[in-house]
């Protein structure tokens, strides 16, 4: 095993001149691998925006336009847990540079593609670089910052950039479109994307790398079917109904494919995911509490827009400003997770902001059916994200803890394939809401009964996980 990692590194005196530089050359590969991680959460979302326009340039159908959107995410979620195999193998800084290079020619293929056909595969193709290079931008973060209080803080900003991409997504794609067409939705990434690649190349260090772990080959085909088929089928149950057999089809697909994953992963020399993770409850509460987040956010979210559009009567352009206080509050909720991580424990960061979050989901649908003031929504939104983004490092944080430092790809690609299918869900369900509610004043109120009950159990699991763990005075186990 080669270890080049930021970890090796001397201790040095904090006024010291080669101290100041290495603290600088962190922060920028922070900023660096986040800029990265950026333009892969913000195609989850900017592209909603160019839709009636692609309609009108491409000839699109319904069903085109449903997968211009999904074929990104479905390779995304389909193929993040191997992105994280394949970071721990080859090294962080090798896969990162690799996927991001991958979604760079994607992205302006994306923005060249003459007609819907080449458009969809571009856009999968653009999921594939972001499965590789998600999971190792946050190996880097976790190897370059070796002192826990300051990878808590790098964390923080890592995961608060990300809940920005995600909120500002509608905002800047419609800014985009309006002004310079559809087509520079997806090119804004080309010049962007080889600035980060530049300076990655420059300034990230080597990280660990497990040359010695064979490739479980079984485990990598079972999780992306298995991933494949659940997002399939949430993708196209809003739109096809539970009575449609693909969608049945899909699902028990994704579970005969789970099934298999846990038979090949007991048996394999070099597991992908090792299966005696799960055998830690903190592991296992912190991945499934993530889970329930995504499906309660982004369903609330989806909901959101087709509710300030369709019954408050807003365009584009005025719902993604009237998201904007809860974008801010996202990202000032994040820094301050940081600055609070030394005060309280990360048990109480996620359940006081998942407390309050879930408080404010029925709180922002019952101001919105009231025609409250926009002040009160606002202050509604902004602590939805507030408490969301609070949760959201240290969770990150106490996974990445519960593992060894070399697989810390695996441990972030499994998270992530997890919130992304509960993004999926969440969408499915907000979807179904949607079709089959009578107006969309009933769709909110359904959503919001969904996201306040996934955020409460999110927040009981996280309790009671780490509780029980502290009781036993084992508070820093790890899943070795």
């Amino acid at each position: 095993m080669t270890d080049c990692t930021l970890d090796a590194s001397p201790t040095l005196a904090p006024n010291d001149p080669d101290a100041r530089r290495l603290a600088a050359r962190r922060r920028l590969t922070l900023g660096l691998v986040a800029s990265g991680m950026f333009m892969a959460v913000l195609d989850t979302t900017i592209v909603n925006v160019a839709l009636p326009a692609l309609r009108t340039s491409l000839h699109a159908t319904v069903a085109g336009l449903a997968w211009i959107v999904d074929a990104y995410t479905l390779s995304f979620a389909a193929l993040i847990l191997a992105g994280g195999v394949v970071s721990d193998r080859f090294g962080a800084k090798a896969v990162y540079l690799s996927g991001l290079a991958l979604f760079v020619g994607a992205s302006a293929a994306c923005g060249l593609a003459p007609s819907v056909g080449m458009l969809v595969v571009a856009r999968f193709v653009q999921g594939m670089g972001a499965a590789l290079f998600l999971p190792a931008s946050l190996a880097i973060v976790r190897s370059t910052f070796d002192d826990p209080a300051e990878r808590a803080r790098a964390i923080s900003v890592w995961a608060g950039i990300a809940s920005v991409a995600a909120a500002i997504g509608p905002v800047l794609g419609g800014m985009l479109v309006d002004g310079f067409g559809w087509r520079s939705a997806f090119l804004v990434n080309v010049p962007t994307g080889i600035a980060a690649l530049a300076g990655a190349w420059l300034v990230v260090r080597h990280s660990t790398r497990s040359r010695a772990r064979r490739f479980d080959w079984g485990g990598q085909i079972a999780s992306a079917v298995a991933l494949g088929a659940l997002c399939y089928a949430a993708i196209e149950l809003p739109t096809r109904g539970f009575a449609a057999h693909e969608v049945w089809v899909a699902a028990l697909v994704a579970a005969l494919a789970t099934f298999a994953l846990v038979a090949f992963e007991r048996r394999a020399h070099d597991p992908m995911v090792p299966v005696h993770w799960f055998r830690n409850r903190v592991f296992v509460a912190m991945n499934l509490t993530g889970t329930l987040v995504y499906i309660g956010y982004f369903g609330l979210l989806f909901v959101l827009s087709l509710y300030l559009h369709g019954e408050i009567g807003l365009d584009a352009r005025q719902t993604g400003l009237a998201l904007l206080p809860l974008a801010v509050s996202l990202s000032l909720g994040n820094v301050l997770s940081g600055k609070l991580h030394g005060r309280f424990t990360p048990t109480q960061l996620i359940t006081t902001g998942l407390g309050v979050a879930a408080l404010a989901v029925p709180a922002i649908a019952a101001l919105l059916q009231l025609r409250a003031p926009w002040l009160f929504v606002y202050a509604a939104m902004a602590a939805f994200g507030a408490g969301t983004s609070v949760s959201v490092a240290p969770m990150i944080s106490t996974v990445l803890e519960q593992v060894p430092g070399e697989l810390a790809g695996v441990a972030s690609g499994l998270l992530n394939a997890l919130r992304q299918s509960g993004s999926l869900f969440g969408v499915a369900i907000a979807g179904a809401a949607t079709i089959l509610a009578p107006h969309l004043s009933n769709a909110l109120w359904v959503v919001g009964a969904v996201g306040f009950a996934t955020y409460a159990i999110a927040t009981a699991v996280a309790a009671y996980a780490v509780t029980g763990v502290t009781r036993r005075g084992d508070t820093t186990h790890t899943a070795h």
